[in-house]
């Protein structure tokens, strides 16, 4: 999220958004320290977000919205577009898109599943995790079954 645009390029989304969240945070006169008080997240995230270092998750937007009185659609909306552009780096050196919300479900409610499974990576780490609890689970199950087994001892 860079905030190096020329005169004739517009700003990104991300860009922004990050205005936007300067703007309502200026207006509410509120200092960082407030504004976490008032929210479950860290001043120095709000700093990362308020000044365009870092993108924010939707659910911060949507507090800094509730907290500070503003748009919270408007934002939600400015947040996806900027969500939707974003780039991160792969393995390998290679770019792809990674919205936030293939992470935590899309926005409008589909299940997170469906979203994992545009990332390969992701879908393996999906695999993984459900294979894991699958060995737990039956590593519990045969636990207990051996505790099951054992004979029972009376003492005379």
């Amino acid at each position: 999220m860079g905030r190096h645009t020329s005169e004739t390029t517009p700003p990104s989304p991300a860009d922004q958004l990050a205005g936007e969240l300067q703007s309502l945070k200026s207006g509410s006169g509120l200092t960082y320290a407030r504004l976490s008080e008032r929210t479950h997240y860290a001043k120095s995230s709000w700093e990362r977000w308020v000044n365009g270092k870092q993108f924010p998750p939707r659910d911060a937007v949507q507090s800094i919205a509730s907290v500070c009185g503003g748009d919270a659609e408007r934002l939600l909306e400015l947040w996806r577009l900027a969500d939707s552009r974003r780039i991160t780096f792969a393995p390998g050196g290679a770019t792809a898109p990674v919205p936030t919300a293939a992470v935590a479900g899309a926005a409008d409610g589909s299940p997170a599943g469906e979203a994992v499974s545009a990332c390969p990576h992701r879908r393996e780490a999906s695999l993984l995790r459900r294979v894991a609890l699958v060995s737990l689970a039956l590593g519990a199950g045969g636990v207990l079954a051996a505790a099951g087994r054992r004979p029972f001892r009376r003492e005379a």
